[in-house]
């Protein structure tokens, strides 16, 4: 039927929901230090010391986002991100990245991978 499956995987797999929960960041560093911010920040009063945070998660080749939390090196999210994916995964882990959204290119500041095999249990309800 589909001979792409890795040994081990069954043939017959539920779909299942994994939900990421996203809390909050703390310590967020400065951006936008360059002399071309400082020229910026004294000729028209634009302060982007600041970041802009938001948080993405990369799971099975779907992504996900929280909103964009303006100027803030200690940003609140309390949201969640929902992925809708066959069970057990073939993918291994989940990427998390923080970001700062900016006008013109989107800047990582940190990235986490969680390896799902060291969050799962064992066996049917999971693997």
């Amino acid at each position: 039927r589909n001979l792409l499956l890795p040994d081990g995987v069954p043939l017959e797999r539920q779909w299942a929901r994994f939900y990421i929960k996203i809390y909050r960041a703390e310590g967020l560093p400065r951006m936008n230090t360059s002399i071309m911010a400082n020229v910026k920040k004294a000729l028209i009063g634009e302060n982007k010391d600041l970041v802009d945070p938001y948080v993405q998660v990369v799971f099975a080749g779907q992504k996900g986002k929280t909103s964009i939390q303006k100027s803030s090196y200690e940003p609140l999210w309390n949201e969640q991100i929902v992925f809708t994916e066959m069970f057990p995964p073939l993918c291994k882990r989940i990427k998390i990245q923080i970001r700062d959204s900016d006008k013109v290119n989107d800047v990582a500041i940190g990235t986490h991978f969680i390896d799902l095999r060291k969050i799962s249990n064992e066996g049917d309800k999971g693997k």
